[in-house]
């Protein structure tokens, strides 16, 4: 499978999806339906599973946290990056670059993560945030 055909996931894409609370766990079904049917991979990072861990688990509870967890381990479609040092300072040069206030560290890390892969295709909820990010950085929101 090519990179480019590599999806990189959001957290709030996890989180919506093993939160039936969320606002956005409808369409996550509906993608995940999706994704089950294809063959596109999935690809997050140590800092994307850690943010999706603790905050499903801050808001459904330490069981849900839990499961989103094991989930994203033991899915053969989920790649998991270890963001190492090179990446670490990979994601703060694009952190600096980033003139939006309200980016976060994660956030320019996923930008890293992607460049660093040659993938395009980033799967996230947060449009507002990622919509000038995508323009600025060529690449498309799912």
């Amino acid at each position: 499978m090519e990179k480019s055909e590599t999806i990189f996931a959001d957290s709030n894409y996890f989180i919506a999806l093993f939160y039936p609370k969320d606002a956005q766990h409808e369409k996550a079904r509906k993608i995940a339906r999706a994704l089950d049917a294809g063959e596109c991979p999935l690809v997050i990072s140590s800092f994307v599973f850690l943010e999706a861990v603790t905050v499903a688990s801050q808001r459904g509870g330490k069981e849900v946290g839990i499961l989103v967890g094991e989930s994203l381990m033991n899915n053969p479609k989920v790649r998991i990056i270890h963001v190492d040092l090179v990446l670490q300072e990979k994601s703060w040069r694009v952190f600096q670059e980033i003139k939006q206030k309200d980016v976060s560290f994660v956030d320019a890390s996923i930008i890293a993560v992607m460049k660093d892969e040659g993938i395009r295709k980033l799967l996230t909820f947060d449009t507002k945030h990622f919509a000038p990010l995508a323009k600025r950085y060529r690449l498309s929101l799912l």
